[in-house]
């Protein structure tokens, strides 16, 4: 599995409602998209306490061709080409995926946690031990809970979908509204 984000910075003064539209409008375009697990439409408004104005989507795909048929494909990321410019995607190896007992459609935040390993130590003796804490948070607001790895870095981001919502104004995470998720069979 695989997870990935591209962010859109947008000027302090962008009418956000504008991207509320798109999604109302689009958003549905990536339900049942092939290999995907889910798709979270998200942002950050600078009004409710963000740093920032930014369209940011967030996705978990269950397998590479998925990935390379949104990435490559039309319209997909054609589309945010188009309509914003070329954004850098930034991509990760999911290490794991916890489903929380809240349904997709419940979703209000998505958390992104970014912890480094350990330096010098192997993956394999560390990031259990990392994640383990994290992975065993499910609450009655979980939805769905990540930890993906960035090997060009070796940090881990722990990721929580939730029903709660979002706190944009963290100091140690990275927080972002959910508009809508899109999910696949």
């Amino acid at each position: 599995m695989y997870a990935m984000q591209y962010q859109v910075a947008l000027p302090t003064d962008y009418d956000m409602d504008i991207i509320r539209e798109r999604v109302r409008t689009t958003g549905h375009l990536m339900d049942d998209f092939a290999g995907l697990e889910f798709k979270a439409y998200l942002i950050q408004e600078k009004a409710k306490g963000a740093s920032r104005n930014a369209y940011a989507p967030f996705y978990i795909w269950r397998e590479i061709d998925g990935m390379r048929t949104f990435c490559w494909g039309e319209p997909g990321y054609s589309a945010i080409v188009r309509d914003f410019g070329r954004q850098p995607i930034q991509d990760w190896t999911v290490h794991t995926l916890v489903d929380g007992p809240a349904d997709y459609a419940q979703a209000r935040s998505l958390t992104i946690t970014n912890v480094p390993l350990p330096t010098g130590v192997a993956p394999v003796r560390c990031l259990d031990a990392t994640t383990e804490l994290f992975l065993a948070s499910v609450g009655e607001s979980t939805i769905a809970l990540v930890s993906a790895v960035d090997v060009t870095t070796w940090n881990v981001i722990m990721v929580e979908l939730s029903t709660t919502p979002a706190d944009q104004n963290t100091a140690d995470a990275v927080s972002y509204e959910v508009l809508h998720v899109s999910t696949s069979a």
